[in-house]
């Protein structure tokens, strides 16, 4: 909390929100740092490890260094580091985000070799009713979760994929902790919603043949209702004009924008 404390984002997590976060993401203790000076720890990165693009990757769940220690160059030593072991436990490829006005923290990444893959925005507001109507027949079902998640189902959704913390791998890890909604019509599932019960949105997309029929307005309703009105959505993948479009006429609109990027560690 301390290597947060002036974060341009708030960072206020209990220990369980800490560790239910690093649970959600991956988190691997045998390759995650901390760096020392004099038996005090001043700077660190936890890592998670998983698979990305068919690949073993490792993800950048947090990385951090105390006031009073920056500026000698910490942070690029760390990455080194990272680079320089990963590949040999092979990992092929690193993943992480950064806030985009976080410019010290980008120039450190790109230094080290990181490439901006993608934008991403990060929505939030109190819900609001945009009046869209829901079509005839829809209706709301609790989606398994766990290894019973429908990932096939649900990524023929899909225009784009989710960022690691909300892909369907970190869906599987938290069972029993999360709001899975599926809307179906006449009986088949034509879209889904899934979102912490304080509600961070983690994917939200609508079938291919069934958008433009209310189905999200509707899905976002029915998460307003089940976890507060207060919603946000971290990532939504910056060129997806429709699902953005759509969260600011519920009133989900403000909010940081972050850069994924990446790094190959081998070949």
């Amino acid at each position: 909390m301390a290597a947060f404390a002036d974060y341009s984002v708030p960072v206020a997590w209990s220990r369980a929100d800490f560790d239910e976060a690093n649970a959600r993401r991956g988190f691997d203790r045998s390759i995650s740092l901390g760096a020392y000076e004099g038996g005090r720890i001043v700077g660190f990165v936890l890592n998670g490890s998983g698979t990305w693009g068919g690949e073993k990757a490792a993800y950048d769940l947090g990385t951090g260094v105390l006031p009073e220690a920056r500026g000698g160059g910490l942070s690029g030593a760390i990455a080194a580091e990272l680079v320089r072991f990963l590949p040999g436990l092979g990992f092929g490829r690193y993943v992480l985000e950064v806030i985009r006005d976080n410019l010290p923290a980008l120039k450190t990444y790109e230094k080290a070799g990181f490439a901006v893959t993608r934008e991403l925005e990060c929505p939030e507001g109190s819900y609001a009713d945009p009046g869209i109507p829901s079509p005839s027949g829809l209706d709301f079902v609790d989606l398994p979760l766990g290894h019973a998640f429908p990932r096939s189902t649900l990524s023929s959704f899909r225009d784009w994929e989710p960022t690691w913390q909300n892909s369907d791998d970190s869906v599987v890890r938290m069972p029993g902790s999360l709001v899975a909604l599926g809307a179906r019509l006449d009986g088949r599932l034509a879209g889904h919603a899934i979102a912490s019960p304080k509600g961070t949105i983690w994917q939200l997309a609508v079938a291919r043949g069934e958008r433009g029929r209310g189905i999200g307005a509707a899905l976002l309703h029915e998460l307003s209702l089940r976890v507060g009105p207060v919603l946000r959505y971290i990532n939504v993948q910056a060129d997806d004009k429709a699902t953005l479009g759509l969260l600011a006429r519920c009133g989900i609109s403000d909010g940081v924008g972050q850069f994924e990027m990446t790094r190959a560690l081998q070949g």
